[in-house]
């Protein structure tokens, strides 16, 4: 393999920008494509385990990363009509002793920003801003991208990352037999500082609420500063295909409150951020429908030739693990590990699809079974009552999540 081969990067969020860190770190020339004319990052709350934590303090955004993120006490499973508290998985301190590193929660823009300054940090780096890659063609020894914009229509490396969303029009021309579709959810997402509500409905906790045919997550962001709320929804209960954008808050609620009624405290918080949210998109509120694939089981899946995919564009997954975001992470490192382990490039990708497939498959499938699990029903639902309540702090803990990937914690 060339000493320092070079990469092109389509995809400007937080899969391209990790990748970039991590490649570039050793030496490689990096020019990433991002349609947008500027960066940016939308979203509101992201949760960064220790298994994505430990790949980046590996890049040397540790402090950073301290200063963005808050450390929730533990996660606390709670009925969404009751707040009867079914199970309390500690996290803090206890994270960090048997996994080596925190469990975090930050503002998406919050990341993106500390990893677009990191990337910046080396010369090697390079955007171009507002070009839309349109299809790719590779050959023994160089990848091409066909680009719509003002500066290029083509640009060449040794090399192309595909890091740009589930909805990737690269990913769906190169996997034609994987097209994204309807997960069957709707995630509706809400902000509000902390300081806006009355004590009781402040927390220093991630809080999963569990009800039949949805659920919500609950918890502080930049360093408790800020409440992040998202509400997850069955498609079958909203009597309409949800579009990405702002939300009709008063009509989704009412819909909630016709399959169960809200705990009290939950309903005024989302009543808050009704009032005095923070305003994304357009509205206090958004709604972004969740789109999946079938989760990944080969490597030709993740890397083809000189082309390797990444993220959300490798493996869209539901977010009832968590770990959108840290999979991405996981993807940068584990690409920095194979170009070092491997002496040829085409060998290196492929190494970096065995070393995944499997890992990003079993979270894939992890996830969405996680979803039909929080939104049981009836006695199924009394049902994982009583298994959450019953369950060890081992089970609880999740050691094959967080204490794998690229950088194992050690002393497990």
């Amino acid at each position: 393999m060339h000493p320092s081969p070079s990469f092109l990067i389509v995809g400007g969020g937080i899969a391209g920008l990790s990748a970039s860190i991590a490649l570039a770190s050793q030496g490689h020339s990096i020019e990433l494509i991002e349609q947008n004319p500027a960066f940016q990052e939308v979203g509101a709350g992201l949760q960064l385990s220790p298994n994505a934590w430990r790949c980046m303090r590996q890049w040397g955004l540790e402090d950073a990363l301290l200063e963005i993120c808050s450390l929730p006490e533990a996660i606390v499973a709670r009925n969404i009509t009751t707040g009867e508290v079914l199970g309390r998985q500690p996290l803090a301190g206890h994270a960090l002793r048997r996994f080596g590193a925190p469990y975090g929660t930050a503002l998406r823009t919050d990341l993106h920003r500390i990893l677009l300054n990191k990337a910046r940090e080396f010369s090697q780096f390079s955007a171009v801003m507002g070009s839309q890659a349109l299809s790719v063609q590779q050959d023994g020894s160089r990848v091409s991208v066909q680009l719509r914009s003002r500066l290029s229509n083509e640009m060449t490396a040794d090399a192309l990352l595909v890091a740009d969303g589930a909805r990737s029009k690269l990913a769906a021309s190169l996997l034609p037999q994987f097209e994204p579709m309807r997960s069957g959810y709707t995630a509706y997402r809400g902000l509000l500082r902390q300081s806006a509500l009355p004590f009781q409905l402040r927390t220093s906790t991630v809080n999963a609420w569990m009800g039949r045919h949805l659920h919500a997550i609950t918890y502080p962001v930049q360093q408790g500063h800020f409440l992040n709320v998202v509400i997850v929804v069955s498609e079958r209960i909203l009597g309409h295909l949800s579009q990405r954008g702002p939300a009709d808050f008063p009509t989704l609620l009412t819909t909630i409150e016709q399959q169960q009624p809200l705990f009290p405290k939950l309903k005024d918080l989302c009543l808050a951020i009704n009032s005095y949210g923070i305003n994304t998109m357009g509205g206090r509120w958004t709604e972004w429908p969740l789109q999946i694939r079938q989760p990944v089981r080969d490597p030709d899946e993740l890397a083809i030739g000189r082309i390797a995919l990444l993220g959300d564009a490798a493996h869209p997954m539901v977010p009832f693990l968590a770990q959108g975001a840290a999979m991405a992470i996981e993807d940068a490192e584990q690409l920095r590990q194979s170009l070092q382990a491997q002496p040829q490039l085409n060998a290196a990708l492929a190494h970096y699809a065995y070393a995944r497939v499997q890992r990003c498959g079993k979270v894939q499938r992890g996830a969405l079974r996680n979803g039909r699990i929080f939104h049981l029903s009836g006695p199924l639902a009394l049902g994982r009552n009583l298994v959450i309540k019953t369950m060890t702090q081992q089970a609880m803990d999740r050691p094959w999540l967080y204490a794998g990937g690229p950088i194992p914690a050690s002393g497990l």
